[in-house]
């Protein structure tokens, strides 16, 4: 036989072993079962109850009128 010959010959025995090793190994291993994760059970506990008013201030002040608004007039100079 040639030389090339024999290396392929050799290279392709070991690839039909290593195969046959793979499937007897996945015929004869357990199935992986999954396992069971265990169940959290979540109780309702009471919170302070928030409640929101209709002012802008933190306070419960309402806005009075004392403030003046600036008004921006036209000025007659250039």
């Amino acid at each position: 036989m040639n030389r090339n010959v024999t290396i392929v010959v050799v290279i392709l025995v070991l690839v039909v072993i290593a195969g046959y090793l793979i499937w007897l190994r996945s015929r004869y291993s357990a199935p992986v079962s999954p396992q069971p994760s265990p169940e959290v059970t979540v109780t309702p506990t009471s919170s302070p109850q928030v409640t929101a008013t209709p002012s802008a201030s933190p306070g419960g002040k309402e806005a009075t009128g004392s403030m003046k608004q600036k008004v921006s007039t036209p000025s007659g100079k250039l």
